[in-house]
């Protein structure tokens, strides 16, 4: 495994466990945490290298509200990739693509072009 790890924040999709093992299958750490996650969470995970915002069909919550990342998932230079979720950051991919090998490609691009992570 790589130094680093990247964080998928889960933001109601159900295939976050897939994104996971996507990214593992390179030889890259990852996690999955919750979209509130604060900043103490965040730095005891260790050195974050990205995130994906991995959004989905159940990001609204009860009360109607969009599920959302936290303050502390956005107030950094980390690079982010985002799927199925409009931040402020921008949307990379409208929704993760059925294929595994296109998926693959689009999580590859982002660890070594994004976060600059050596596969």
């Amino acid at each position: 495994m790589t130094e680093g790890i990247v964080v998928i924040v889960d933001l109601g999709h159900e295939n976050c466990q897939l994104i996971k093992e996507d990214v593992e299958s390179f030889g890259v750490k990852a996690v999955i945490c919750p979209h509130d996650a604060d900043e103490a969470y965040l730095e005891g995970l260790g050195d974050i290298k990205g995130f994906i915002l991995n959004g989905g069909p159940h990001k609204k919550q009860a009360n109607g509200f969009r599920v959302d990342a936290s303050e502390a998932i956005y107030e950094n230079e980390i690079p982010t990739f985002s799927v199925d979720h409009a931040s402020w950051k921008g949307v990379d991919l409208f929704t993760w693509p059925k294929e595994e090998a296109e998926r693959r490609e689009k999580i590859e691009k982002f660890l070594s072009e994004g976060c600059g992570i050596t596969l």
